[in-house]
């Protein structure tokens, strides 16, 4: 389930995700930007692309929070951040930049 953690932000907790692909499904619906929250269980690098993809083709922030010493086993294009307050700083920082046109 997508939680709501701000302005157009939803946040997905992976410990008590139930269904995987009920992402996707919501994301089609209604694109926001995204926070998804690794720190106790990681999703799987192809789904975590699937959801990289769609967020990149509908020009929404896709922030993966994740413990520092595991940054190395993602692509670097990807926007990784050790805190969930660092991921909400980051999202409303590119939000502000999309609507001053950068």
């Amino acid at each position: 389930m997508i939680e709501q953690a701000g302005s157009e932000i939803g946040y997905i907790n992976v410990e008590t995700l139930a269904q995987h692909e009920m992402i996707l499904n919501t994301l089609l619906e209604s694109p926001i930007d995204l926070i998804v929250d690794c720190t106790v269980k990681v999703l799987g690098l192809t789904f975590l692309n699937k959801i990289f993809t769609h967020q990149k083709k509908v020009k929404k922030c896709f922030v993966i929070v994740l413990p520092v010493e595991l940054h190395n086993n993602y692509p670097e294009t990807w926007d990784l951040v050790p805190t969930k307050k660092e991921a909400l700083d980051f999202i409303s920082f590119e939000q502000i930049q999309r609507d001053l046109g950068f």
